[in-house]
């Protein structure tokens, strides 16, 4: 009879030693959005000017992400979305739009308010392919002291898949992560603060995360 106990504990004491240590192993497997922001990576710094030495203005774009690729001469953010979200960390105090030149956009901070957060894409969508020169002055740099980034919308088959995965808010964060899994960390980088007109609180966290630790600390 005591043998027949012991026999019938065993499984039981087992099954509630798993259950115990459950909750340890979930403990440290990374979340969602710990796994999304580790995909989509950190952004290099752009100097501002000629500045140059530690002490140098820099500038961080979050969305759209700069091509980190080696080929680029110049800082390069290629664009999936027609009409993306400008997002810099930190407070700004100019950013431009121009094209051959010309100044087609323009908003400039006032004395004591700076320009800060998520800027709605203020130009008509970017047509496949086409260039333009995003300028960014962070506070404190003087008049002519820009970080020149070139925006180069994507091939019309980019923008039908950025638009597609962008369709349905609901699965924003789906989405994101479809993205990032294909190596597009441009694009999930620009799904991620895309307008949306009720965010879940997972996205909103998702994009704290990645505006509070979306920089590197090296100036290019």
């Amino acid at each position: 009879m005591i043998d027949r106990s012991l026999r019938l504990a065993v499984p039981l004491l087992m099954a509630l030693h798993l259950l115990a240590i459950a909750p340890a192993a979930d403990a440290r497997r990374p979340t969602l959005l710990q796994r999304l922001r580790e995909l989509i990576g950190l952004n290099p710094r752009q100097a501002v000017g000629g500045s140059r030495g530690e002490s140098a203005k820099s500038v961080c774009l979050i969305s759209p992400r700069l091509d980190a690729s080696p080929e680029a001469s110049r800082p390069t953010a290629v664009v999936a979305l027609p009409s993306p979200t400008l997002l810099a960390a930190g407070e700004l105090n100019e950013v431009r739009l121009e094209q051959g030149g010309r100044l087609l956009w323009q908003q400039r901070a006032s004395s004591t308010t700076p320009i800060s957060g998520p800027i709605a894409w203020p130009l008509p969508p970017l047509s496949p392919g086409q260039e333009m020169l995003l300028r960014l002055r962070p506070r404190g740099a003087s008049g002519g002291d820009f970080a020149d980034i070139k925006l180069r919308a994507g091939s019309a088959d980019q923008q039908r898949e950025a638009q597609a995965l962008l369709a349905d808010p609901a699965q924003r964060l789906q989405a994101v992560e479809t993205a990032a899994l294909r190596g597009r960390y441009g694009l999930a980088s620009e799904l991620v603060f895309a307008p949306l007109a009720s965010p879940s609180k997972e996205m909103e966290a998702l994009r704290k995360e990645v505006l509070d630790a979306g920089c590197s600390a090296k100036t290019s």
